[in-house]
């Protein structure tokens, strides 16, 4: 089974910086990978942002794998989540 690098980035307050985690794992049957274009930041966000979690939602990208059981999606459709 192909496995794909998805990579995140969460705030370090220790540091003041981003720190970049990556990981490799293969897409589920019903899972989609989103190649992330946009994503907002609201005020939760300012409170979240020393709690060294991944910061961001509300995203739009393009679908650039699906799994083998998804059918309403394919490669390059836009999408996007709240």
């Amino acid at each position: 089974m192909l496995t794909h690098t998805l990579t995140t980035f969460r705030y370090d307050a220790a540091s003041s910086n981003f720190v970049k985690k990556t990981t490799q794992r293969a897409l589920g049957l019903n899972e989609i990978k989103i190649r992330v274009t946009h994503s907002g930041i609201c005020y939760t966000d300012v409170h979240a942002k020393d709690k060294a979690c991944g910061l961001g939602h509300e995203g739009v990208g393009l679908v650039t794998d699906v799994g083998d059981a998804v059918k309403s999606m394919k490669p390059g459709d836009r999408v996007g989540w709240g």
